[in-house]
């Protein structure tokens, strides 16, 4: 690797956001090593960039990765928020952090920004900020923050560290429970959803990528936490509208009624306990669908200078043009 462009270390490169970040970093003049479980699925990563294979619970296999590399990105991890995956929280995000830091470490690495989550602090009905700082109770918000206080200790042995706490990423080629939806809208056999007047944050997929790289050049990012969101407070109506709207579908005007959602989830909950498995719709996601997690996001926009440049509504075509014409 040459010495006059800087070298990133980018591990989950084969996710949503890192495929996206090492594009970013490209553009960027950065020279790129990605870090990958399996060199199988790395058939749709740029041809420039150097991949090496690699298993973060397993720190045998991560030696000399962090080798002639001046910053990591650590997306790496689990994300399924689901009881049922504590141990594979606690080795992956947590154990699987320690792992590529202590190797970061180990190799004198310069800078390291950490992607953790909004699910590493509780839940609040009303907008927070990085002063609140109550404990999450999942299993996987509570490996996240583990993670930072990992992270974040290690700006006293000289390194230039930084957590990122994203909400809800949306862009082309994402997945999840929003994909799910649009998917379903699409098809015409997603309900009409009442408005609940919640607020919910989420960034898009370029933007958060743009915060990565605020992050790691920014002197005023070291040892610090940020949300990062597009700014805007979207309730779950809104959301369904604008997927409507996108899809060229009319929005109905009538809707289902909160109260029907609530008594599936119930039922939900009762199939978990006769059947010890969780059931498609529950408690945990009725939550999710119509509660509320709003970030403000004062303190990197006034500290970094970052600003959102794209919105819900912005992406949703890209969106919908990558999901239609998928092989």
């Amino acid at each position: 690797m040459a010495c006059s462009q800087p070298r990133a270390l980018v591990t989950g490169a084969t996710g949503f956001i890192g495929k996206k970040l090492i594009e970013h970093l490209l553009k960027n003049q950065f020279l790129v090593r990605s870090l990958v479980r399996n060199q199988q699925n790395t058939l749709h990563l740029p041809q420039k960039i150097e991949i090496i294979e690699g298993d973060l619970t397993k720190p045998d296999t991560l030696k000399g990765a962090c080798t002639n590399i001046d910053i990591v990105f650590h997306l790496g991890g689990y994300a399924h928020t689901w009881e049922e995956g504590a141990k594979h929280h606690h080795a992956i995000n947590f154990l699987g952090t320690q792992h590529i830091l202590q190797e970061a470490i180990g190799a004198k690495v310069k800078k390291f920004i950490f992607f953790s989550s909004v699910k590493a602090v509780a839940d609040h009905e009303h907008c927070i900020d990085e002063s609140w700082d109550k404990q999450p109770n999942s299993p996987y918000g509570i490996s996240k923050r583990q993670a930072e206080e990992l992270v974040l200790n290690a700006k006293n042995k000289g390194m230039h560290v930084c957590v990122l706490r994203p909400s809800l990423v949306y862009g082309p080629e994402w997945k999840g429970n929003l994909a799910v939806m649009l998917r379903a809208i699409d098809r015409g056999i997603f309900p009409p959803l009442p408005e609940m007047h919640n607020s919910r944050s989420m960034i898009s997929v370029s933007d958060i990528c743009q915060a990565a790289l605020l992050a790691a050049n920014h002197p005023d990012a070291n040892g610090k936490v940020y949300f990062v969101t597009d700014g805007i407070a979207y309730t779950t109506r809104q959301i369904y509208s604008l997927m409507c709207d996108a899809l060229g579908k009319p929005t109905p005007h009538w809707h289902v009624p909160f109260w029907f959602f609530k008594l599936i989830a119930l039922i939900g909950d009762m199939g978990k306990k006769i059947f010890r498995r969780r059931m498609p719709f529950d408690s945990d996601a009725l939550s999710k669908l119509f509660g509320s997690a709003y970030y403000n996001t004062t303190k990197i926009q006034r500290e970094l200078g970052f600003h959102a440049i794209q919105n819900l509504k912005s992406q949703l075509p890209k969106i919908i043009y990558q999901y239609r014409n998928a092989i």
